[in-house]
């Protein structure tokens, strides 16, 4: 089978992850097969897949991106399928479509997105999902809000989750203490740190938690250390306030994840919704306790690994984090449970079930082009 991947992992993110890991676990279990990426960053998956350059300038050529480099790209080669990993389907493909769509968060918090990011779902989410012939979600609860909002397409949805990377593991003490020291974080003797990592947006609540640390914290020397990438035009309030409790450390490298959570009592992310929340898993691949809000995805996929928090309040959230900044006794209990619950996801698995998908629906587009009267596309084949 020869499978064109979309993918743009140029903005740090979910979506990166998902394209670069889902690639590399399918070239591992699927040797036979040949995936070639259409990518705007082809160093991230040179080592591994073969790579198509599709440049993409900015965020607002995206459009451009997806629907007149790839289908050009798709012409000029003969593939079996296409799979879309970031939500958005070509105008124009002769091959049959996979798409994955990690969220739906647009319609179910539109007011934390701005006027253009909303009008572009609007405009390409219910294409997507109609054009596809399969459409895979990483959650039941991302499932249940593409089939309420979209009911005709219910019987496309293939519900696959997500994991932790290899690389995404407890890490040395020493490798830590090395780490914190580059960052300027003191030593884990003298100074306790709570975290978050994930893209900086509306919808993830900064500024309650930190209030929430605040009030947990009172007058003792504790840190909340954020780190992910801010969403272009937004900065919470938290991070210009200038209290010196709170560190900025911008989009954190690859190799620096385990690092950090390793350096974290606790991570802990009031997001208002999640298509997936892979940080949380990734945290509890580290040992990391983490807090979350218990909504959307949160629950089927932390489990009794974390501590769901029910309401959004400062009042809620607050004693949970004093507790896992103070109770060494839960920190170990969640850390021991939070490996054994990220371990039950694997990239493995995501590609089996992924590639089952694949197969699923060549064998529909040839049994429909093998029908009288129906002439093969031009696209189809090997």
């Amino acid at each position: 089978m020869k499978v064109a991947i979309g993918a743009v992992v140029g903005t740090l993110g979910g979506p990166a992850t998902y394209a670069v890991e889902l690639v590399r676990a399918l070239t591992r279990a699927f040797p036979d097969d040949r995936y070639v990426v259409l990518t705007d960053r082809p160093e991230a998956f040179a080592s591994f897949a073969e790579t198509r350059l599709l440049a993409l300038r900015s965020a607002w050529t995206q459009p451009l991106w997806d629907h007149v480099q790839v289908p050009r790209a798709l012409a000029r080669e003969r593939f079996d399928l296409y799979h879309a990993t970031k939500g958005v389907l070509p105008r124009i493909a002769s091959p049959p479509m996979v798409v994955t769509v990690h969220d739906l968060a647009g319609y179910v918090m539109p007011e934390t997105f701005s006027l253009a990011q909303r009008l572009h779902l609007a405009w390409e989410t219910p294409r997507a999902v109609a054009a596809a012939a399969a459409v895979v979600v990483p959650s039941r609860s991302t499932a249940a809000d593409v089939a309420r909002l979209f009911p005709a397409c219910a019987g496309k949805l293939r519900t696959i989750a997500e994991a932790a990377g290899a690389g995404v593991r407890p890490v040395s003490a020493a490798e830590i203490a090395s780490w914190r020291q580059s960052r300027g974080l003191g030593d884990a003797a003298h100074l306790s740190l709570c975290g978050y990592l994930g893209t900086i947006q509306p919808r993830k609540n900064l500024d309650l938690l930190a209030d929430a640390f605040s009030r947990a914290a009172g007058d003792r020397d504790w840190r909340l250390v954020v780190a992910g990438r801010l969403r272009p035009g937004y900065r919470p309030a938290c991070l210009r306030s200038g209290d010196p409790r709170i560190v900025y450390l911008g989009p954190l490298s690859d190799h620096e994840v385990a690092l950090f959570f390793g350096a974290l009592r606790c991570m802990v992310s009031p997001s208002a919704y999640e298509g997936f929340g892979l940080t949380f898993v990734e945290a509890m691949a580290c040992g990391c306790p983490v807090v979350a809000l218990s909504n959307s995805s949160l629950p089927e996929v932390i489990g009794d690994a974390g501590v769901l928090v029910d309401a959004a309040e400062v009042s809620a959230l607050a004693p949970a984090i004093e507790r896992l900044m103070t109770d060494d006794g839960a920190v170990a209990e969640l850390s021991r449970k939070g490996r054994e619950r990220a371990a039950g996801f694997s990239w493995n698995d995501t590609a089996l079930r992924t590639r089952a998908v694949y197969q699923e629906v060549v064998t529909a587009s040839r049994a429909v082009s093998a029908a009288p009267g129906v002439r093969v596309a031009e696209g189809a084949g090997r």
